[in-house]
């Protein structure tokens, strides 16, 4: 696995506004790393497609207060199952996420409701399922 803070380093964009980590492969203990990174607080958008984080990756960053700046979080290929999909929905730090992208996971039709009737995600009016 890659160094988080050199990811974060070569990978945030200059206003911190957006750390694209597309197929970094920083799995579920990169995703732990990331949650606990203050610096990532004014982070508005953040792709962790194609990493293998899986639900405990996904919980890590649904818990996270660092994250609760987040408008947009890509989560397409990541194993995320409907276990994941309920830490989005009940997520309490996540509330300003306006788009969540969960193409090419094991979801079923169980965790697409979960976060379609989320009432913790107030602000989403994004939520892509299928390619």
């Amino acid at each position: 696995m890659a160094d988080i803070k050199k990811l974060i380093k070569t990978h945030l964009s200059k206003d911190g506004q957006v750390l694209n980590l597309k197929a970094k492969y920083i799995r579920e203990v990169g995703a732990k790393e990331l949650a606990q990174c203050e610096e990532l607080s004014t982070l508005r958008a953040l792709d962790l497609s194609q990493n293998d984080i899986g639900d405990e990756g996904v919980k890590a960053v649904a818990e996270s207060p660092v994250f609760s700046n987040l408008r947009t979080l890509n989560l397409k290929s990541n194993r995320v199952t409907d276990v994941g999909a309920e830490f989005l929905a009940n997520s309490t730090t996540l509330t300003n996420l306006k788009s969540i992208q969960l193409v090419v996971n094991d979801l079923t039709e169980e965790g697409e409701r979960a976060l379609m009737n989320s009432t913790c995600l107030i602000n989403l009016t994004s939520l892509k399922f299928q390619v």
